[in-house]
């Protein structure tokens, strides 16, 4: 409620109250001056003499131009009150637990809202001191200064939405989505200085060097992207070689920024939303517990009335740096610690907390397990290839992998082929010395890895030649090694 108070307070005095406190010309600051603000701006006030009827025209000052001896109470009651929160930004950077002045002004300047802070502060404080300086220029400047510091109090106010459930995370989605917003806008430059340099010149042609140049290429290219067509005005009767030149540049800058580059930014900003909009929940819980533990570290009174509890602190810490008092100790801790965390710990919550840790590590690595498998399988037709040159290539990667994994097989088919075939030559070496010298034996060619020509089917050659030669000597056998060489040749097979 008062920081609304302060906005509404400073709002009426740049709006209202906000005089120069010397003469200065009527167009300094280029201010539009309507004629409802004019005291009136011509003045004409007849009077009428004794001697002759004469017209005195009397020229009156703008009513936002007019002298005043001294500056209003508003500002008087700004100053006191930004003093203040100076004093609170002060207390906040002191009271940080760092080991030195450097750490602790890098650990404040760590947050967005203290540099916020600090910006406006400064701003406010160069718009007061220049409007007390005797020159119109001044004086603008010092308009600048205090508008542009109001616009930054406005902002600052965003911070009291983190306390709402809606509103919190929305500030999150912000915040990311001005990080992107940077990188793209580095991109937009390019293209609008490209367009906008070249549009000025086919226009304009030569002109004399001014630092309004660079505002007039930008305002050609950058509102053309919103739909602002005035430039073809400029050049919708000009048929010369330039004219056409205009066109066609003008249709590839709205092709390119207007429909590419505008809705890839669309695109970036949803997915940053989509992103953290399924998180809500846990962003405003964080968002709250900082809101929370800042304004418990913070005195009691806001600001402008926050003057008397920084007082009483510093009285406080003088009476303690004089007199050492148990009873004046606890009173300055109690104002400076408001804020205390308390670690409540039994069997029951401990237990809950491990089974939990053991659930969620559980989860974690099946998921992670999972994920990995998922990475390793690559299909030839699913693979999200770009370009149909990758397409082809992945495909013939796959492929060669494959060919050699087949290779590989077949090599393995062919050892086991000649281990067999080397068991078939020991069974055969048995029967010559069971049957005596009167078996043939055929010439074998045993499969390599780089054979060119295999042997067809040697198995079943061997296993011909082997039962032609064993009718010659089956007579004189005994049925029983007939039935262990039949028994022997079939499981060998």
């Amino acid at each position: 409620y008062c920081h609304v108070a302060f906005l509404l307070l400073f709002t009426y005095l740049l709006l209202c109250d906000f005089f120069p406190l010397y003469d200065i010309p009527f167009d300094t600051c280029g201010i539009l001056h309507g004629l409802e603000n004019v005291a009136d701006l011509n003045n004409v006030t007849k009077t009428e003499s004794n001697h002759n009827n004469e017209t005195n025209i009397k020229t009156a000052a703008p009513y936002g131009l007019q002298k005043h001896g001294q500056p209003s109470i508003e500002e008087y009651i700004l100053f006191v009150w930004v003093s203040t929160l100076l004093g609170e930004e002060f207390r906040q950077l002191l009271t940080q637990e760092s080991p030195s002045i450097y750490k602790k002004l890098t650990t404040y300047l760590s947050a967005f809202w203290n540099k916020l802070d600090v910006l406006a502060i400064l701003l406010f404080y160069v718009g007061f001191t220049l409007r007390f300086l005797p020159s119109g220029e001044c004086f603008c400047a010092a308009r600048i200064a205090l508008s542009v510091d109001l616009t930054l109090w406005f902002i600052r106010s965003l911070d009291i939405f983190a306390a709402i459930r809606r509103l919190g995370p929305k500030l999150v989605m912000i915040g990311e989505m001005v990080n992107d917003l940077k990188s793209f806008m580095l991109m937009l430059t390019v293209f609008i200085l490209g367009f906008g340099v070249c549009f000025h010149s086919l226009i304009y042609g030569t002109k004399v060097l001014s630092w309004h140049i660079p505002r007039d290429i930008i305002n050609l290219a950058y509102w053309q992207m919103f739909g602002e067509l005035n430039s073809l005005e400029l050049f919708e009767k000009n048929y010369h070689a330039n004219g056409y030149a205009l066109f066609v540049l003008l249709v590839v800058y709205m092709t390119i920024v207007s429909v590419l580059l505008v809705n890839l930014l669309i695109a970036m900003l949803s997915y940053i939303f989509d992103r953290l909009h399924t998180n809500t929940d846990q962003i405003w819980k964080f968002q709250r517990y900082e809101l929370i533990c800042e304004y418990l570290s913070r005195p009691s009174l806001p600001p402008p009335l926050i003057l008397l509890s920084l007082v009483w602190r510093l009285v406080l810490y003088t009476l303690l740096r004089c007199c050492r008092s148990h009873h004046l100790q606890e009173i300055y801790d109690q104002q400076t610690r408001q804020n205390t965390y308390k670690l409540k710990y039994n069997e029951n919550c401990a237990s809950v907390i491990e089974k939990a840790e053991d659930t969620y590590a559980d989860d974690y690595f099946n998921h992670s397990k999972l994920s990995e498998q998922l990475s390793g399988e690559h299909e030839i037709d699913e693979e999200p290839i770009n370009s149909p040159q990758e397409v082809v290539l992945k495909k013939i990667q796959i492929l060669e992998s494959q060919v050699r994994v087949i290779h590989e097989q077949v090599k393995a088919t062919r050892d086991e082929q000649n281990q067999m075939l080397n068991y078939l030559d020991c069974i055969m070496e048995a029967i010559k010395t069971i049957g005596g010298t009167y078996i043939r034996m055929p010439k074998q060619r045993h499969l390599g890895a780089d054979d060119s020509t295999p042997v067809s089917n040697p198995s079943s050659l061997q296993l011909h030649t082997t039962t032609a030669t064993f009718d010659s000597t089956i007579s004189s056998q005994p049925p029983l090694l007939f039935q262990l060489y039949s028994k022997s040749v079939y499981e060998t097979f």
